[in-house]
């Protein structure tokens, strides 16, 4: 009877431990890309596949939303939907970012970003002038395109661009730094988990596996209301090669950072530009974005109060109303 009951237990300590065995074991497919599921939204330009979806109709006024990063995804930007009532929205993940195409072994670089923004203006425009909506990283950009193609742009929209100018951008830099050593168990984790990432269809899977989930533990000091990034916020897939090739490498060079200037041709653009900022982004929010207003022939800065660098998720309401407002003025 003792042997019996010996059995049972060991029994029922060996199924769950079995099971916590497989469920550690078990393959992770990370987020697939446009070359894995083709039931994902995209479109091919420049011989390339990005992720990309629109809402609105095409007789509308266009509007390209760029998301931030470099390296991240438009998921974040789909708050701005109900702006598809008046406007046609295109959103794309960028080059090499979010579930677009990883199948690119070419050069990443500035020059390839705003390639493809003018082949989404030529493709969507169709001989018309558009919108560009830029957040962080997509704003810079916006404000860079409208120096090199002012006659194709409408009006843009820029939410807390970082670093138009690197002479324009002390406090910017002087904001960066790594993760915290209270994370750095949670990261451990993350590094662990990431070697059960299928890489067999999908080189970068595991690379960007680990950078999206660390950017979800990295603090908002500064940048968020109560130092926090918003619950809401979410991406699908951010892109280790992307930052690497982007931001590391400008930050690892200084002749190549010199090089950064998103800001200088933009007194050629004659629209109307709105640029937002924030209170919570004590950095980079309304404060260090009124030293931008100068370059533009046309430019107002809004403030949104309560809100950090995320403001579709803090303040979705307010920002959709200054936005529209602007818009439609």
């Amino acid at each position: 009877m003792k042997k019996f009951a010996v059995i049972v237990l060991g029994v029922l300590v060996a199924i769950p431990l079995l099971a916590l065995v497989s469920i550690y074991l078990r393959p992770i497919t990370f987020a697939k890309t446009v070359d894995l599921d083709n039931t994902l939204p995209s479109i091919t330009l420049n011989g390339y596949k990005f992720h990309s979806e629109t809402m609105g109709d095409t007789d509308k006024p266009v509007i390209i939303a760029l998301h931030g990063g470099p390296g991240g995804d438009y998921r974040n930007l789909l708050p701005i939907a109900p702006l598809a009532d008046e406007y046609q929205l295109v959103f794309y993940d960028q080059r090499m970012t979010g579930l677009s195409s990883r199948q690119f072994d070419g050069v990443l670089d500035l020059e390839s970003f705003f390639d493809d923004l003018d082949a989404f203006v030529d493709r969507f425009g169709a001989s018309r002038k558009v919108i560009l909506l830029g957040h962080s990283w997509g704003a810079m950009m916006a404000s860079g395109y409208v120096g090199m193609h002012p006659e194709k742009i409408d009006k843009i929209v820029m939410i807390e661009p970082g670093i138009l100018r690197p002479d324009l951008s002390q406090p910017f830099f002087d904001s960066q730094s790594g993760p915290t050593w209270d994370i750095y168990l949670d990261l451990g984790r993350i590094w662990l988990n990431s070697w059960r990432v299928d890489i067999r269809k999908d080189k970068y899977a595991r690379e960007d596996y680990i950078l999206s989930h660390a950017y979800s533990l990295m603090p908002g000091e500064g940048v968020h209301c109560g130092n926090v990034i918003p619950e809401e916020f979410e991406g699908w897939r951010a892109s280790r090669r992307t930052l690497d090739e982007t931001v590391i490498a400008y930050v690892n060079d200084t002749e190549l950072l010199k090089q950064l200037d998103f800001i200088s041709d933009a007194h050629k653009f004659g629209g109307k530009t709105l640029i937002i900022g924030t209170t919570c982004n004590t950095i980079y929010g309304s404060k260090y974005q009124e030293r931008h207003l100068p370059f533009y022939q046309d430019a107002r800065l809004e403030t949104i109060d309560d809100s950090g660098h995320f403001v579709f998720y803090d303040q979705p309401e307010v920002s959709i109303r200054i936005i529209r407002d602007f818009l439609s003025n």
